[in-house]
């Protein structure tokens, strides 16, 4: 699949309201100033041609303080709460939606983790509803140096959906791996920062492990799979890596036969008890595991199936 060019704005209002509008609050984090600050999450997204909704869970959010040291370091949580937002619909009726309001310390934060759980689309061409998965379901932006001071602060992060979903066999599989394309802190009265270089944003979000799947004979195989014994089945990895490094590859079917290559074929022996076959795809800083049963069929000469 294709898609056009496009953005997810998740932006973050961060208002710091006078001594006149709310009550100042002493907490240890920020405690040299005791000043807090209210914060608003908001979302919206572009349209795009090959869906009619793109549904979005949204589950936590939070701000990492980074004190003078790890006493007075810690995690702000704006929510908690899940939250799902169709990102078509706001764009189509030019609205924000807000996943979350928190009163929060003024001062340095360093680190902003958004926590996806869940996609569903509705596709453009068919109408159906199809799952997208999320594999890495933070999104960890850190290195930030965000000094929130008094005024409004907005960050607003623009998700390129071209590199976030991706289309596998046929459309029989999406992922979601969010992929930021810009960057920004606006104070009200100046622009703090903006990062477009995604070098630089690369480094910020730091290495995220392969999303992996294990195909046999074709077929995307979930945990299960029942094969004939003595048959030859065909292994293949299914392996996107977001930060497009390089993959290796590592088989161990449970046997005691291994492969370093991405495509094998491979066929087990007449036993009872399953074999336990694992996938190990490393990009060189991460690795993602896979691990399905392979259950020997009775009889032979039919062909291997079954998955779940």
């Amino acid at each position: 699949m294709k898609l056009k060019i496009l953005g997810i704005l998740i932006v973050v209002s961060l208002i710091v309201m006078t001594c006149g509008c709310v009550e100042e609050k002493k907490t240890e984090v920020g405690a040299e100033t005791g000043e807090t600050a209210n914060i608003a999450v908001q979302v919206t997204d572009k349209v795009t041609e090959d869906f009619l909704h793109v549904n979005i869970t949204f589950s936590e959010i939070k701000l990492y303080y980074q004190g003078a040291d790890e006493n007075e370091s810690a995690w702000e949580i704006i929510t908690s709460d899940n939250k799902t937002v169709d990102l078509l619909y706001l764009n189509l009726n030019n609205l924000n939606e807000t996943l979350g309001v928190a009163e929060i310390p003024v001062g340095n934060y360093s680190k902003l983790w958004i926590n996806v759980t869940k996609a569903v689309g509705v596709l453009n061409s068919t109408g159906a509803t199809v799952n997208i998965t999320v594999p890495s379901g933070w999104l960890k932006i850190q290195q930030l140096h965000l000094n929130l001071t008094k005024g409004n602060n907005t960050i607003t992060i623009d998700i390129d959906l071209e590199s976030s979903i991706h289309t596998f066999h046929g459309g029989q599989e999406y992922k979601f791996i969010p992929v930021i394309s810009t960057m920004n802190l606006q104070h009200e009265k100046q622009m703090k920062f903006k990062v477009s270089d995604h070098s630089k944003i690369k480094n910020m979000i730091g290495n995220r492990a392969p999303a992996v799947d294990i195909i046999i004979n074709n077929n995307i195989i979930k945990s299960n799979f029942n094969a004939d014994a003595d048959t030859n089945y065909t292994f293949d990895v299914s392996a996107w890596d977001v930060d497009g490094d390089p993959l290796t590859y590592s088989w161990d079917f449970g046997d005691g036969t291994t492969s370093n290559v991405s495509t094998v074929t491979h066929k087990f022996a007449d036993q009872n008890q399953p074999y336990t076959v694992t996938l190990i795809v490393s990009d060189g800083t991460n690795q993602a595991t896979k691990t399905i049963k392979v259950h020997i069929n009775k009889t032979s000469g039919g062909q291997g199936n079954g998955q779940g």
